[in-house]
């Protein structure tokens, strides 16, 4: 790489980094919970709003490229050892358990439209919002979508590019568009 460049890059990823420490702090001091052992990757997008409140537990991880958006009124809550990997989007009203993995371009949003009259813009109908619920244990596979109200039971897994619709049991195996049981996963 080009000297010049590889200068340039440094300086970047530098600035960056004294930015994400600069808005750790401050989301800190108003009073949300992120612990030291928090990493986060590089472009992670934090937007936490006045009313809003983000409890991280010791060691989570989210990479690079994803984005964590609470807003007023909303409580997002991660427990130890949640692993969110690169370019996934958590918002709203979401409780993760401890030791739950999460796979890139997951999207777990707690909002969606309502869109029940027909002569009104759905623009214009407003959305519902109802929280999420994801136990400890639970391993969501790459690209799938939670909807809002879901609760997923410990041990679960959920297959990747599957759309979670409904509830799922504690160690269930689910995948599909919408999710479905597809067996049940050993357990002591």
């Amino acid at each position: 790489m080009n000297p010049l460049l590889a200068m340039l890059h440094r300086l970047f990823v530098s600035m960056e980094s004294i930015e994400r420490k600069a808005v750790v702090a401050a989301l800190r001091r108003a009073g949300n919970v992120l612990p030291a052992s928090l990493s986060l990757g590089r472009r992670v997008q934090l937007d936490v709003h006045a009313r809003g409140r983000l409890v991280c537990g010791e060691r989570v991880s989210v990479l690079q490229d994803s984005w964590l958006m609470v807003e007023d009124g909303d409580a997002m809550e991660f427990g130890d050892d949640v692993f969110i990997s690169q370019h996934c989007t958590v918002s709203g009203s979401v409780r993760i358990g401890r030791d739950t993995l999460i796979a890139a371009y997951v999207t777990i949003i707690d909002a969606n439209h309502v869109i029940e009259r027909a002569d009104v813009p759905i623009r214009l109908q407003g959305g519902v919002k109802r929280p999420i619920r994801i136990g400890e244990d639970v391993w969501i596979g790459a690209s799938s979508v939670i909807l809002p109200g879901v609760t997923i039971g410990d041990h679960a897994v959920v297959g990747a590019n599957s759309t979670v619709t409904r509830d799922v049991p504690a160690w269930a195996i689910v995948a599909g568009s919408p999710a479905r049981v597809l067996r049940m996963r050993e357990h002591p």
